[in-house]
């Protein structure tokens, strides 16, 4: 009975000891497991060539809103996939001019890796870390004023970062670095590794920011090519042409501002117009473009956020409207002779002048009235019918 009890003991404890290991051994299992990639992941990931870079995501977009507050995983580094992936993201990076940091969640991929760039470091080079982590940090903090590719047009979210922190990270090759990084880049690496737990900068849109159906118009293609200019005998067209425009928050380095601006000015030169506004090309924003013919050189110039703010007592009947949104239609005018208008320029100046010009030789006065009442829905065919129904 005894050497039954003793047999009975031993088994126990054994399948006890063998089940407790064979549990170990899938834990450890999943976690070997969940460094590689899934199908869904490698179909994101390896959806165009190398060169292409990723869509980011929109935490505007609910969907992916989901994507961009999960929790992200370990991955193998030295690994075909994570080279395929990271190189994506570089050109990603260097396609959004003036990012600084770029984490795989934003892409869709809730993995731990990130790129930022390296201000501390000389010719600030953009620096790959794989399964990053903060291993200590300062008690100090400074409130930085951020942005985010996922919050397109929101407004900058003051943000709490630890002045020091102390990063352990993978390179590519699986060589793991530990190192001490500080201020701007310190607050770059946070901000990149708040993605990699799930977290999001709080939101508040900016309302000059340029909508998602407006950057996919305008930087449909590069900025030297023309946008199309609407018409008034396309109904679609004619709606946007009859819509108030709003206005624009000036910003030289705005890549979207900048195309936009090109590209009108590409479209006016292929026609002999003297000016153009935003909404003929399809925008509704205040931005128009007008030939100086009163300044040296009769220069083209454009104006951001143009307004008459005053005119003079008297007006002149112009003869020879016309409008590159109303093709084959000429006619005459009833004009002020002269007007103040304000605008803003690219570098964020504001400005008053007093415009005049309304012979034949000189209209500046005439194109100013006629861009501004674009922006505000006002064809020049309407100053025609007011004209003859005073008669």
């Amino acid at each position: 009975m005894r050497f039954i009890f003793l047999f009975t003991l031993i088994s126990v404890s054994f399948l006890g000891f063998y089940n407790c290991k064979k549990q170990n051994d899938l834990i450890e299992q999943k976690i070997v497991d969940s460094l590689f990639y899934t199908q869904a992941e490698k179909s994101i990931i390896f959806s165009a060539d190398s060169t292409t870079p990723f869509t980011c995501l929109s935490a505007l977009d609910s969907q992916q809103l989901q994507i961009l507050k999960k929790t992200s995983r370990n991955v193998k580094t030295n690994n075909d996939t994570t080279n395929y992936l990271v190189h994506r993201m570089y050109r990603t990076l260097f396609q959004n001019q003036g990012l600084t940091n770029l984490a795989a969640p934003e892409i869709g991929i809730n993995r731990n890796i990130i790129i930022v760039q390296r201000l501390d470091k000389t010719g600030s080079p953009y620096e790959l870390m794989i399964n990053p982590k903060i291993t200590q940090h300062s008690t100090s903090t400074t409130v930085y004023a951020e942005t985010c590719i996922t919050l397109p047009g929101a407004y900058p979210a003051n943000v709490d970062r630890y002045n020091l922190i102390f990063v352990e990270y993978y390179d590519l090759q699986g060589v793991l670095h530990s190192e001490m990084i500080e201020n701007q880049t310190a607050a770059t690496v946070q901000h990149a590794m708040t993605h990699l737990g799930g977290g999001v900068l709080p939101l508040t849109i900016d309302p000059l920011a340029f909508t998602g159906q407006e950057i996919d118009s305008i930087m449909s293609d590069a900025d030297s090519i023309p946008m199309r200019i609407f018409l008034t005998t396309i109904h679609s067209d004619s709606l946007i042409l009859r819509k108030q425009s709003i206005d624009v928050r000036p910003d030289s380095n705005d890549l979207v501002l900048m195309t936009l601006i090109k590209r009108m000015r590409a479209a006016l030169a292929t026609t002999t117009g003297v000016g153009i506004a935003a909404p003929q090309v399809g925008i509704n924003r205040n931005i128009i473009w007008v030939k100086r013919l009163d300044k040296t050189g009769k220069p083209f110039e454009v104006y951001l956020n143009p307004k008459i703010v005053m005119t003079s007592s008297n007006t002149i009947l112009f003869n020879g409207d016309g409008c590159l949104s109303v093709p084959g239609v000429n006619g005459r005018t009833q004009r002020w002779a002269a007007v103040g208008i304000e605008y803003d320029l690219l570098d964020g100046t504001h400005h008053t002048e007093v415009v005049q010009g309304t012979s034949s030789t000189n209209f500046t006065a005439v194109i100013f009235q006629h861009e501004i009442d674009h922006l505000n829905g006002i064809l020049f065919i309407d100053r025609i019918a007011k004209l003859l129904q005073t008669k």
